[in-house]
């Protein structure tokens, strides 16, 4: 790779740019009198450092050391200090400990009694339910046995009104046979009196044709005189 596509980069070109450059469009002539020339130190020279800073270097690496020597003797002193709190934590820690078991023993002991008071509790619930439910199924009992008898009064009281319909049908029955009859004798009552008055209206027109005979005999007659009487004038 070329060393100018690394230099050109904007983010390092500007690290290599003069500030006092101004542009010509003149000819440059540089000076190449010696007095002119002049060590570019910032490229030639970028890794050496002045000897100031190697002293602030070796000031800087004894205090590190100085310390580190501290911090050394303060660890010690600690890992002392830790040593000793451990064996007394373990004793402390071994009576916690038994204390501890002490505990859970009486806890133990409290749950078993707990134990053996929700038993009996649940004894005495399970002994309270099987009452429960043995009263429960006697009620039921003798509701269904109360069920049953109203059943029956009810089928009863069914039977009974169907035996008092059947009987009003009956009776209905009797009642509209009888008014049946009462009808027909009536009709035959209705038919006999038109027969009769038939046979008047017949008898009083044969009455009436015999009037209606006689009348026109006796005006034959009359005509028949009156004839006889006109023809004894005509020839006296």
């Amino acid at each position: 790779m070329s060393l100018w596509s690394w230099v050109n980069q904007p983010e390092e070109l500007k690290n290599f740019q003069n500030p006092l450059f101004e542009a010509n469009s003149l000819v440059i002539w540089p000076s190449v009198a010696p007095q002119s020339l002049q060590l570019w130190e910032g490229i030639f020279l970028r890794w050496n450092r002045p000897s100031r800073y190697l002293d602030e270097a070796e000031e800087e690496m004894k205090r590190i050391i100085d310390y580190n020597r501290f911090l050394q003797d303060k660890v010690n002193s600690m890992k002392k200090q830790i040593t000793q709190t451990e064996t007394e934590g373990k004793v402390d820690e071994v009576d916690e400990v038994d204390k501890v078991d002490e505990m859970d023993k009486v806890d133990e002991m409290d749950k078993v009694d707990e134990v053996d008071k929700v038993d009996k509790v649940d004894e005495v619930d399970k002994v309270d339910k099987v009452d429960e439910m043995d009263k429960v199924d006697e009620v039921d009992k003798v509701d269904k046995v109360d069920e049953m008898d109203k059943v029956d009064k009810v089928d009863e009281v069914d039977k009974v009104d169907e035996v008092d319909k059947v009987d009003e049908m009956d009776k209905v029955d009797e009642v509209d046979k009888v008014d049946e009859v009462d009808k027909v004798d009536k009709v035959d009552e209705v038919d006999k009196v038109d027969e009769v008055d038939k046979v008047d209206e017949v008898d009083k027109v044969d009455k009436v044709k015999k009037v209606d005979e006689v009348d026109e005999v006796d005006k034959v007659d009359e005509m028949d005189k009156v004839d006889e009487v006109d023809e004894v004038q005509e020839n006296p």
